[in-house]
Protein backbone atom coordinates (compact mmCIF):
# COMPACT_ATOMS: atom_id res chain seq x y z
CA UNK A 1 0.00 0.00 0.00
CA UNK A 2 2.46 2.56 1.21
CA UNK A 3 4.62 1.63 -2.24
CA UNK A 4 1.33 2.28 -4.21
CA UNK A 5 0.91 5.80 -2.97
CA UNK A 6 4.83 7.11 -2.88
CA UNK A 7 5.07 5.71 -6.83
CA UNK A 8 1.33 7.41 -7.90
CA UNK A 9 2.65 10.64 -6.69
CA UNK A 10 5.88 10.50 -7.91
CA UNK A 11 4.27 9.80 -11.56
CA UNK A 12 1.93 12.41 -11.23
CA UNK A 13 4.78 14.47 -10.17
CA UNK A 14 6.69 13.26 -12.68
CA UNK A 15 4.69 13.63 -15.41
CA UNK A 16 3.67 17.59 -14.62
CA UNK A 17 7.53 18.44 -14.56
CA UNK A 18 7.43 16.81 -17.75
CA UNK A 19 4.99 18.74 -19.00
CA UNK A 20 6.76 21.55 -18.64
CA UNK A 21 10.32 20.59 -20.24
CA UNK A 22 11.24 21.32 -24.13
CA UNK A 23 11.60 18.45 -25.37
CA UNK A 24 14.18 17.55 -28.30
CA UNK A 25 13.89 13.41 -29.12
CA UNK A 26 16.04 12.46 -31.41
CA UNK A 27 15.68 9.05 -32.81
CA UNK A 28 19.01 8.19 -34.74
CA UNK A 29 18.55 4.38 -34.00
CA UNK A 30 15.07 4.41 -36.25
CA UNK A 31 14.01 2.87 -32.37
CA UNK A 32 10.37 3.30 -33.37
CA UNK A 33 10.33 1.75 -36.81
CA UNK A 34 11.65 -0.73 -35.50
CA UNK A 35 10.50 -4.24 -35.79
CA UNK A 36 9.07 -5.38 -32.37
CA UNK A 37 9.96 -8.92 -32.49
CA UNK A 38 13.82 -7.60 -32.96
CA UNK A 39 14.64 -6.57 -29.60
CA UNK A 40 17.38 -4.57 -28.35
CA UNK A 41 19.62 -3.86 -25.06
CA UNK A 42 19.69 -0.37 -23.96
CA UNK A 43 21.77 1.21 -21.89
CA UNK A 44 21.44 4.71 -20.04
CA UNK A 45 23.64 6.18 -17.40
CA UNK A 46 22.26 5.33 -13.76
CA UNK A 47 22.09 9.23 -12.70
CA UNK A 48 20.00 9.83 -16.49
CA UNK A 49 16.87 7.60 -15.84
CA UNK A 50 14.80 9.97 -14.60
CA UNK A 51 12.57 10.72 -17.80
CA UNK A 52 13.01 6.79 -18.74
CA UNK A 53 9.46 6.17 -18.29
CA UNK A 54 7.96 9.42 -19.80
CA UNK A 55 9.95 8.59 -22.80
CA UNK A 56 8.33 5.27 -22.89
CA UNK A 57 5.39 5.94 -22.22
CA UNK A 58 5.18 8.96 -24.58
CA UNK A 59 7.49 7.92 -27.40
CA UNK A 60 7.75 3.97 -27.39
CA UNK A 61 4.62 2.26 -25.58
CA UNK A 62 2.69 1.20 -28.59
CA UNK A 63 4.72 -0.70 -30.42
CA UNK A 64 7.50 -1.77 -27.66
CA UNK A 65 8.21 -3.97 -24.81
CA UNK A 66 10.52 -2.65 -22.21
CA UNK A 67 12.24 -4.62 -18.69
CA UNK A 68 14.64 -2.85 -16.96
CA UNK A 69 17.13 -3.80 -14.53
CA UNK A 70 16.09 -2.78 -10.92
CA UNK A 71 17.81 -3.34 -7.85
CA UNK A 72 17.06 -6.23 -5.50
CA UNK A 73 17.35 -3.36 -2.77
CA UNK A 74 14.36 -1.59 -1.06
CA UNK A 75 15.13 1.43 -3.60
CA UNK A 76 14.90 -0.85 -6.60
CA UNK A 77 11.13 -2.22 -5.42
CA UNK A 78 10.25 1.48 -5.41
CA UNK A 79 11.33 1.96 -8.92
CA UNK A 80 9.85 -1.44 -10.34
CA UNK A 81 6.45 0.11 -8.75
CA UNK A 82 7.21 3.57 -10.44
CA UNK A 83 7.96 2.32 -13.62
CA UNK A 84 5.08 -0.29 -13.98
CA UNK A 85 2.89 2.35 -14.13
CA UNK A 86 4.29 3.69 -17.29
CA UNK A 87 3.87 0.77 -18.65
CA UNK A 88 7.58 -0.99 -18.34
CA UNK A 89 8.57 -4.17 -16.47
CA UNK A 90 11.00 -4.99 -14.33
CA UNK A 91 13.31 -8.23 -13.35
CA UNK A 92 15.23 -7.64 -10.01
CA UNK A 93 18.83 -8.06 -9.61
CA UNK A 94 22.09 -6.19 -9.97
CA UNK A 95 25.94 -6.67 -10.87
CA UNK A 96 26.11 -7.46 -6.85
CA UNK A 97 23.36 -9.47 -5.94
CA UNK A 98 21.72 -12.13 -7.67
CA UNK A 99 23.36 -11.20 -10.93
CA UNK A 100 23.39 -14.77 -12.31
CA UNK A 101 19.66 -15.12 -11.48
CA UNK A 102 19.32 -11.66 -13.31
CA UNK A 103 21.02 -12.28 -16.72
CA UNK A 104 19.58 -15.06 -17.08
CA UNK A 105 15.96 -13.68 -16.74
CA UNK A 106 17.06 -10.93 -18.90
CA UNK A 107 18.37 -13.23 -21.68
CA UNK A 108 14.85 -14.75 -21.06
CA UNK A 109 13.01 -11.34 -21.48
CA UNK A 110 15.29 -11.06 -24.91
CA UNK A 111 14.11 -14.46 -25.96
CA UNK A 112 10.35 -13.59 -25.54
CA UNK A 113 10.73 -10.30 -27.93
CA UNK A 114 10.89 -7.36 -24.68
CA UNK A 115 13.56 -4.69 -25.11
CA UNK A 116 15.94 -4.60 -22.06
CA UNK A 117 17.29 -1.23 -20.19
CA UNK A 118 20.51 -1.81 -17.83
CA UNK A 119 22.16 0.84 -16.17
CA UNK A 120 25.91 -0.19 -16.50
CA UNK A 121 27.38 2.16 -13.73
CA UNK A 122 24.10 0.79 -11.91
CA UNK A 123 22.87 -0.01 -8.81
CA UNK A 124 26.22 1.53 -6.81
CA UNK A 125 28.85 2.81 -9.12
CA UNK A 126 31.24 3.94 -9.45
CA UNK A 127 29.85 6.53 -11.55
CA UNK A 128 30.69 6.20 -14.79
CA UNK A 129 32.42 2.96 -14.72
CA UNK A 130 30.68 0.10 -17.18
CA UNK A 131 30.05 -2.84 -15.05
CA UNK A 132 30.33 -6.32 -16.74
CA UNK A 133 26.69 -7.38 -17.05
CA UNK A 134 25.55 -5.43 -20.41
CA UNK A 135 28.76 -6.01 -22.06
CA UNK A 136 28.57 -9.81 -21.32
CA UNK A 137 24.75 -10.24 -22.17
CA UNK A 138 25.24 -7.99 -25.57
CA UNK A 139 28.53 -10.51 -26.20
CA UNK A 140 26.57 -13.21 -25.08
CA UNK A 141 23.29 -12.77 -26.99
CA UNK A 142 24.11 -11.25 -29.85
CA UNK A 143 21.71 -8.40 -29.62
CA UNK A 144 22.15 -4.97 -30.45
CA UNK A 145 22.72 -2.13 -27.78
CA UNK A 146 21.24 1.24 -28.32
CA UNK A 147 22.88 3.37 -26.39
CA UNK A 148 19.99 6.47 -24.55
CA UNK A 149 22.37 9.65 -24.20
CA UNK A 150 20.12 12.65 -22.17
CA UNK A 151 21.43 15.59 -21.44
CA UNK A 152 19.57 18.55 -19.29
CA UNK A 153 20.13 22.56 -20.04
CA UNK A 154 19.60 23.28 -16.05
CA UNK A 155 19.14 20.66 -13.38
CA UNK A 156 19.84 20.02 -9.92
CA UNK A 157 22.81 17.51 -8.95
CA UNK A 158 21.95 15.69 -5.81
CA UNK A 159 24.59 14.08 -3.31
CA UNK A 160 24.18 10.65 -3.83
CA UNK A 161 26.71 8.92 -5.28
CA UNK A 162 25.99 8.51 -8.69
CA UNK A 163 25.46 12.61 -8.90
CA UNK A 164 21.70 11.99 -9.77
CA UNK A 165 20.21 14.55 -12.33
CA UNK A 166 16.69 16.11 -12.30
CA UNK A 167 16.14 18.63 -14.68
CA UNK A 168 14.77 22.01 -13.76
CA UNK A 169 11.17 23.32 -15.07
CA UNK A 170 11.12 24.63 -18.79
CA UNK A 171 14.54 23.90 -19.18
CA UNK A 172 15.71 21.92 -22.54
CA UNK A 173 16.08 18.05 -22.69
CA UNK A 174 17.64 16.10 -25.38
CA UNK A 175 17.05 12.66 -25.55
CA UNK A 176 18.80 10.91 -28.27
CA UNK A 177 18.52 6.98 -28.77
CA UNK A 178 21.72 6.68 -30.61
CA UNK A 179 22.43 3.90 -33.86
CA UNK A 180 22.78 0.35 -31.83
CA UNK A 181 26.15 -1.24 -31.98
CA UNK A 182 27.41 -5.07 -31.93
CA UNK A 183 29.25 -6.02 -28.83
CA UNK A 184 31.63 -9.30 -30.38
CA UNK A 185 32.56 -11.76 -27.81
CA UNK A 186 36.16 -11.32 -27.43
CA UNK A 187 39.07 -11.65 -24.39
CA UNK A 188 39.40 -9.11 -21.63
CA UNK A 189 41.43 -6.66 -23.84
CA UNK A 190 38.46 -6.75 -26.10
CA UNK A 191 36.08 -6.16 -23.71
CA UNK A 192 37.97 -3.50 -21.93
CA UNK A 193 37.97 -1.41 -25.02
CA UNK A 194 33.98 -1.99 -25.33
CA UNK A 195 33.86 -0.61 -22.12
CA UNK A 196 35.54 2.46 -23.41
CA UNK A 197 33.71 2.76 -26.89
CA UNK A 198 30.36 2.59 -24.38
CA UNK A 199 31.03 5.21 -21.99
CA UNK A 200 31.95 7.40 -24.89
CA UNK A 201 28.64 6.90 -26.24
CA UNK A 202 27.19 7.51 -23.54
CA UNK A 203 28.93 11.17 -22.58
Amino acid sequence: MRNRVITRVASILLKLLGGTLRWRFTDAAGYLQRNPAEPLLVGVWHNRIFLLPLCFEWFCRRSRRLNMLTSASRDGDLLAHLVARFGMESVRGSSSRKSVVALRLLQKRLEEGSDVAITPDGPRGPIYEISPGLLYLAAKTGTPLMTIRVDYEQFWELRSWDKFRIPKPFSRVHVCFQSPILIPDGDDAAMEAQRHRLAALLG
